[in-house]
């Protein structure tokens, strides 16, 4: 018969409360907007381009860039969250901006409360026509996604 093993059962003991502690906290963390809505349960989308929610308005990235694009020759493509800018506030920000071409990731920009507008101008070059895929994150309303195809 094997005696009891107090330094094993403490440990195991430790570990379990540590994991239901950080469960605990890390389930309340998920935001829930005024109207009810987990931002965090799927990527957001601007649903209809002629009838936008304020959400979109405000969340949805906008990119723009040249018409005339040459293949494999640089160009740059503005990006701004928000039809008007999202705010830059500690307790209500944008935290990154990533960059696709297909799926490739061109770019990733971090952001923090103190920068003052989630606005950025990135240098980029395709070979072919492809899908850029701008991804944004919300600290209050989660990630929203831009797609908008680049011809060459």
């Amino acid at each position: 018969m094997q005696g009891f093993n107090r330094r094993k059962f403490l440990k195991t003991i430790g570990i379990s409360a540590v994991t239901a502690g950080l469960t605990t906290s890390l389930g309340s963390l998920r935001s829930f907007g005024a109207d009810g809505i987990d931002w965090y349960q799927n990527i957001n989308r601007v649903k209809d381009p002629l009838n936008k929610t304020p959400k979109e308005k405000g969340h949805a990235p906008v990119v723009r860039w040249p018409i005339n694009i040459k293949s494999g020759e640089p160009f740059n493509i503005d990006i701004q969250i928000g039809e008007s800018l999202h705010p830059m506030a500690p307790n209500h920000y944008i935290q990154w901006i990533e960059v696709y071409a297909g799926i490739e990731q061109v770019s990733r920009i971090e952001f923090s409360p103190l920068c003052p507008q989630a606005k950025v101008t990135i240098p980029i070059a395709v070979k072919g026509s492809s899908t850029l895929k701008i991804l944004t994150r919300c600290n209050l309303h989660g990630i929203w996604e831009t797609a908008k195809k680049v011809t060459v």
